[in-house]
């Protein structure tokens, strides 16, 4: 998500000749005039020779450049409150059915807010201007295309901005995504994966909630899905939570989220194994007994899933970083005692 108050980045580095010295920028312009002797000076060096002095501005030029920077311009509160009041509309939302096409105006309100809220500042401004009131009526929708929007819209509020995953918590979202998840499939499904993770992450409040209402229970039975999708955000967020939140560590190892990550990984490789791997390195690399032991499991036969995966000749060329997550997860299980050692450790 953006930043609330980004640079100026009207124009970019220009190379103005200054006798070897560092690229002069003309002074940025603060009313028309400056504007319009700011873009001379801006590209004087690819002018023709000759005088580039700005004389009075008259009036027919004044109302154009003026007309010229109101077409460039938007009026952000605008946008959104008519994109709020559109999607606000429970009857409307109500009557676009399953698999039918969103309405243009629909459409268009959706876009708008996904792309004005990836600013911090707008983001929060969406929920001062009501704008949460849309979420449970397009998420209640039977479209999954009005579900999956809302979910894109509640993830980049929530990116990074700990105002928003507060909101969001206090009016219900994260349970409802919790909720709703186990019931979606394909890009809808990915898609709230994607909100329950925005949510979520660095938000210690939501990252209770999560463990508590068996969000880890429905992040290991996402990947273990059919959809790519949803099964590559699902991991990515395991293997957060994993390295960042003990409490649902634990649960994952409760679980035997080890068994499930070798399940998957035995059947082949396809787009999730990178992050497959990436979530047991992360739990072996504590070395927490209790994994060692999952890991060291005769019948799982571990050992021999990573090294038939290492066989395989695309991941010396393509696939690096999948590689050296076995050869990493390697080099720790061959530092530890077998299996029969480990029972009486953890037993202890």
């Amino acid at each position: 998500m953006a930043s609330g108050n980004p640079n100026n980045q009207a124009v970019g580095a220009m190379n103005v000749e200054n006798d070897g010295a560092e690229p002069v920028q003309p002074r940025q312009p603060t009313n028309l005039q400056g504007l319009l002797r700011f873009a001379v000076e801006a590209t004087k060096a690819e002018d023709a020779p000759g005088n580039s002095e700005l004389g009075p501005m008259d009036e027919e030029r004044r109302k154009f450049l003026e007309e010229a920077l109101k077409s460039l311009t938007i009026d952000v509160a605008e946008v959104l409150q008519k994109s709020i009041k559109i999607l606000s509309d429970s009857e409307r939302i109500q009557s676009i059915q399953l698999g039918q096409e969103l309405p243009d105006d629909v459409d268009v309100a959706f876009a708008n807010i996904l792309e004005l809220v990836d600013n911090i500042d707008t983001a929060n401004d969406f929920y001062k201007l009501g704008g949460f009131a849309i979420l449970p009526i397009c998420l209640g929708s039977e479209n999954d295309k009005i579900r999956s929007r809302a979910s894109s819209i509640l993830a980049e509020l929530c990116q990074n901005n700990p105002f928003c995953q507060a909101r969001a918590l206090e009016c219900g979202l994260f349970n409802v995504m919790l909720h709703l998840a186990p019931s979606e499939k394909g890009m809808a499904l990915a898609k709230c994966i994607s909100a329950i993770s925005s949510m979520a992450r660095d938000f210690k409040p939501s990252l209770q909630e999560l463990t508590a209402q068996g969000g880890c229970e429905l992040l290991a039975n996402t990947l273990q899905g059919s959809d790519i999708s949803a099964r590559t955000r699902a991991a990515f967020l395991i293997r957060y939570l994993c390295n960042s939140y003990v409490d649902a560590k634990d649960k994952f190892i409760h679980q035997n989220i080890v068994k499930i990550i070798a399940d998957l990984l035995k059947e082949g490789r396809d787009d999730t194994s990178e992050h497959l791997l990436s979530i047991l390195d992360t739990l072996v690399q504590d070395v927490d007994p209790k994994v060692i032991k999952l890991c060291r499991d005769p019948g799982l036969n571990l050992d021999n899933i990573l090294k038939e995966h290492l066989k395989n000749p695309e991941l010396d060329e393509c696939f690096i970083e999948e590689r050296d997550y076995c050869r990493s997860i390697l080099r720790v299980l061959e530092n530890f005692p077998q299996f029969e050692q480990l029972n009486s450790e953890v037993d202890r």
